[in-house]
């Protein structure tokens, strides 16, 4: 009887042991011994750079695309709605993370921790190195983004403990973190640099690509109100490091977004198993698409005609105002446009998979349509750009896309130098970049100068970098936001007479509102009542 009573005690002792020998609830232990555990670790943290294939594109939170059925949001960002109480609901997965502020230090911190324990890895330096150098480029570019949202943000790169208090956390100068990613970024790519470049994982030119657009916004005027040409010179040089390496312009634009091929310096690749459904999202109505994407009449009408003229421009009225030199003909508006447009958008008229585009009133593909009119595209059209036509557009389809979404790709690189040289007054060298764009899709030469080659270098930027992300932020370090949301949401409507001939009106679909206020985005008051205060909220909110 002894010896169970002495067992029972030794299991008691035994059991008291392991509940106060318990590992740290405020922080991860175990995996940095383990090369398996620590490579999965680092995998992890690449999906917080999120892909752009949502429900709703960046292009539905601009004047690029509609969503008819306002998928995370979007409409309070288009409408000019957006507060410091509502910005929490947009950081879903049907929209890109519009507020990304919780999550992006959710992430940081797990990045933060893994510095804090590699060093005392046994792992061979070729790895340490390798994991090292994608958790910096990682680091860099959740930093960017919150940067490029909200402006000053809070630079933390240690490890809060739980019982830490965080009313101490202030917000930094855009400045000072924005000289922390570059330094992230030079000693990413050099600890990258000695080793295998393996398919969709960070690499010294992915490093060199991020440091170029993120000194490209650093120099832009919401950014640099001074002009500082240094900044300037910083992002010219970034860009062209990156410049006559072994990238070039993939010479088939549609399919550039279909495939691998050598113009992609970084992108997110799926497989079979680990697929996305941007087909579904955006796809035709009449096909079972979901009714997302729906490109604007804003955004066509800037496609220019293959004379390099643009199409005409609207009154105060929306009434149709024909250039004259562009060769535009109202009755046939879809005839003789840039390239882009045809590889980007699918309008009236247009053959996608043995089937023709009806969005006149009446048509398959119109909101008057027999077949799922819920979903039917309010602006006249559907978007082409990134749509796989090898698989199903059926939003329920298991047939799901596998192409990749390009985080960086040359053509930005190049249209980054173009505006970067135009600044320091390069006005030929800015000209030659922005013309060798161009040229891929045989649009001819850019001849202005001045501020009429600065609007062209940005008109350049939207057509060439349409629906892939850029023209939220570009407008905003631009400092355009409300120039251009001066019009509204338009769309073409389209009537197809008796004998078959149609009339084309430009019509409105949307309101839209923006103010000086939203060329940054609110922190999260939930944030602020966090910090005690500590956080200083955005002007305008």
């Amino acid at each position: 009887m002894k010896y169970v009573f002495l067992l029972v005690i030794s299991v008691a002792f035994a059991r008291c042991h392991d509940i106060l020998d318990i590992e740290p609830k405020d922080r991860i232990t175990g995996i940095w011994e383990n090369e398996a555990l620590a490579e999965s670790y680092v995998n992890g943290m690449y999906n917080s750079l999120q892909h752009g294939f949502c429900e709703a594109l960046w292009g539905s939170l601009t004047d690029e695309t509609h969503d008819i059925h306002n998928s995370g949001g979007a409409w309070t960002v288009q409408r000019g709605e957006l507060t410091s109480d509502n910005i929490s609901t947009l950081g879903t997965t049907t929209t890109p993370y519009v507020n990304k502020w919780g999550y992006a230090y959710a992430r940081i911190r797990d990045i933060n921790e893994f510095f804090q324990e590699i060093e005392s890895s046994t792992f061979d330096d070729e790895m340490k190195n390798r994991l090292k150098g994608e958790m910096k480029f990682i680091r860099a570019y959740l930093y960017s983004e919150l940067l490029w949202r909200y402006g000053d943000v809070p630079l933390v790169t240690h490890v809060f403990a739980l019982d830490d208090d965080y009313t101490t956390v202030t917000r930094d100068s855009y400045d000072k973190v924005m000289d922390f990613i570059v330094e992230e970024l030079d000693e990413a790519a050099l600890l990258l640099g000695g080793g295998e470049i393996k398919k969709g994982r960070a690499t010294p030119d992915a490093a060199l690509a991020l440091k170029s657009r993120v000194l490209l916004y650093t120099a832009s005027p919401l950014n640099n109100p001074s002009n500082d040409l240094a900044k300037w010179e910083k992002a010219a040089a970034a860009a062209e490091a990156l410049i006559d390496k072994q990238y070039t312009l993939y010479h088939d634009y549609q399919n550039l977004f279909l495939e691998d091929n050598n113009e992609t310096i970084f992108a997110r690749y799926f497989t079979q198993s680990i697929n996305h459904n941007i087909n579904g999202f955006s796809g035709t109505n009449s096909l079972y698409g979901g009714g997302h994407n729906h490109p604007t009449e804003n955004m066509v009408m800037d496609y220019e005609m293959t004379n390099g003229e643009l199409p005409y421009s609207l009154d105060a009225s929306n009434n149709i105002v024909v250039n004259p030199r562009s060769g535009y003909d109202p009755q046939n508006p879809y005839i003789g446009r840039d390239p882009r447009f045809y590889a980007s958008v699918l309008h009236d008229g247009a053959v996608f998979q043995n089937h023709e585009i009806e969005t006149f009133d009446g048509g398959i593909d119109s909101p008057q349509s027999s077949v799922l009119p819920w979903n039917a595209s309010m602006t006249g059209y559907y978007l082409h750009k990134f749509i796989d036509p090898s698989k199903s557009v059926n939003l329920r389809t298991d047939d799901l896309g596998t192409n990749p979404w390009i985080f960086f790709r040359y053509g930005e690189i190049l249209l980054n130098y173009a505006e970067a040289k135009f600044e320091l007054g390069d006005e030929e060298t800015a000209r030659e970049y922005v013309n060798l764009v161009r040229a891929r899709v045989n649009m001819p030469p850019v001849t202005s100068s001045g501020i009429a080659l600065r609007d062209r270098i940005r008109h350049e930027r939207r057509i060439e970098l349409a629906f892939e992300g850029h023209r939220f932020f570009d407008v905003r370090r631009w400092k355009i936001l409300e120039e251009v949301s001066s019009r509204q949401i338009i769309g073409m409507q389209i009537r197809k007479a008796a004998n078959g001939e149609k009339s084309y009106t430009v019509k409105t679909v949307a309101p839209v509102a923006y103010h000086e206020q939203h060329l940054r985005l609110p922190i999260p008051r939930a944030e602020i009542d966090k910090s005690g205060g500590a956080l200083k909220q955005n002007t305008g909110y």
